[in-house]
């Protein structure tokens, strides 16, 4: 996908939200309207960082975070259904973040493996801390999901079952991204990708020797 485009999908994402956002608030539905709007203000992240910062987070991320932003805070939040509707969609929602987060895990962990004197690891070994640290992560959510379960009485989790596939489910996602994340290092890609954040990385990491 060229870079044009890859902006063009993340704007439709992002006025797919507010149009769901409008909507949560026709029907008076006051936590997706909330949530909605979260979705929203973090998908405006990316266009904050360049415009304010100078801070250009790669489009293809920007794509993928407004994507599973849509899945979890849009279509889930307008349509909460859907879960009874179509089941498998919470494996679609779990895959689509497990896939984010372990994108950015592996660019955090690229960078400093280019620009901090601090680490050298190989890539293989970064793959497989790319998944370590996605799979912690699925952890770290169901934890929150089971934590506003006993707390609010709000029940996210069906059964064991149920958190045991979603965390598998991360597991897929996190080591399909290494594997991507092994090629787009030996080819140069994610080089190219992080080129603006390389900048920064390299400033701020260095800048001690300066």
């Amino acid at each position: 996908m060229t870079k044009s485009l890859c902006i063009i999908v993340s704007h439709i994402f992002r006025l797919a939200m507010v149009f769901l956002f409008v909507v949560a608030i026709a029907i008076d539905n006051l936590s997706w309207t909330l949530i909605c709007l979260s979705g929203i203000i973090v998908s405006a992240a990316p266009i904050f960082l360049k415009r304010y910062l100078k801070v250009e987070v790669p489009d293809v991320l920007d794509l993928l975070i407004t994507l599973a932003l849509f899945l979890h805070t849009g279509a889930v939040g307008v349509f909460d259904n859907i879960y009874h509707i179509l089941p498998e969609f919470d494996l679609v929602t779990h895959f689509a973040s497990s896939v984010v987060v372990a994108f950015i895990a592996l660019i955090a962990l690229y960078l400093l493996d280019e620009y901090w004197d601090g680490l050298h690891i190989n890539i293989y070994a970064m793959a497989f801390a790319v998944v370590v640290i996605t799979i912690a992560c699925g952890v770290v959510w169901e934890l929150g999901e089971w934590a506003i379960g006993k707390l609010w009485g709000i029940y996210f989790q069906v059964d064991l079952d149920d958190t045991m596939i979603d965390l598998l489910v991360d597991t897929i996602g996190a080591t399909v991204m290494a594997v991507i994340g092994i090629y787009l290092i030996k080819n140069g890609t994610l080089k190219e990708l992080t080129k603006s954040l390389g900048k920064l990385a390299d400033t701020h990491l260095n800048k001690n020797k300066q």
